[in-house]
């Protein structure tokens, strides 16, 4: 099955009178590794909920393999949500559960016996590196164990998109790399889309095919990784080199106030 692209097209959004997006176009090819990096409320969680469908943008479209989700009645959306994975700044588990039921959670809402469900989870932990795990409780597992059994919950149901909220905030410099591995790994064996939203540079550079800048709420630029480490563009180097410099103008973009 070839893999989904996703296009988002003049996508503007607001919480009352607070702008987030103006305008964001993106396109990701399907199989394509794309990084959205961005400041602080620049928009970027707000963006890869539009992509998902947990968000109705106030204008402009998003389409998932050529589908503009937008204009789906839940029934249908719901259908092309179960094409995404989706990995949780956090890793979101339940407490409760131990990690095969974390896993197997989606499965066995949609009615899989527990023995298939727990079958598949260790399957995908072994996968994630995690084997030997699936009766654990969530508490018991390191912050980079925990990262995993989210991937493990992601990929167990086989989607055809996988969607990255920060993935290594809150890891050690080594545990972060190995994220980034099992990242580049889920691509490759799974041939999956990915999109993934940070502010952590070197994970950007590692997993990324394309890197595109969000600021403001707005795409600014974007780029292969070697394109984006030697970019002319002030705006975008000042991000990615971290100075501190004056407020930046870009024309279109109406500026916060500090």
């Amino acid at each position: 099955m070839a893999a989904y692209m996703i296009e988002v097209s003049g996508v503007h959004k607001s919480f009352g009178s607070h702008h987030v997006l103006r305008g964001v176009d993106l396109s990701v090819e399907g199989g394509q590794s794309m990084v959205v990096i961005g400041g602080s409320g620049s928009g970027k969680s707000v963006l890869i909920k539009h992509i998902i469908g947990l968000l109705t943008p106030d204008k402009g479209t998003v389409s998932i393999d050529g589908t503009d989700i937008t204009k789906l009645d839940p029934r249908h959306l719901y259908e092309v949500r179960k094409k995404f994975g989706m990995l949780f700044q956090g890793a979101a588990l339940f407490d409760s559960m131990n990690v095969w039921e974390n896993v197997s959670f989606a499965l066995l809402r949609s009615g899989m016996k527990p023995k298939e469900a727990k079958e598949v989870a260790v399957e995908k932990l072994r996968l994630v590196g995690l084997a030997g795990v699936e009766d654990l409780l969530p508490s018991e597992l390191s912050g980079g164990m925990r990262k995993r059994v989210g991937l493990a919950r992601a990929i167990a149901h086989q989607p055809q998109i996988l969607l990255y909220d920060e993935p290594t905030t809150g890891l050690d410099p080594i545990m972060a790399d190995a994220i980034n591995d099992l990242i580049i790994q889920m691509r490759e064996e799974l041939q999956v889309t990915s999109v993934a939203i940070t502010h952590d540079m070197h994970s950007a550079y590692k997993i990324a095919d394309q890197i595109a800048f969000l600021y403001e709420g707005q795409i600014i630029e974007t780029g292969t990784p070697d394109e984006i480490k030697n970019t002319s563009n002030p705006y975008t180097k000042q991000f990615i080199t971290g100075s501190a410099q004056g407020p930046i103008k870009i024309e279109g973009v109406e500026q916060k106030s500090a």
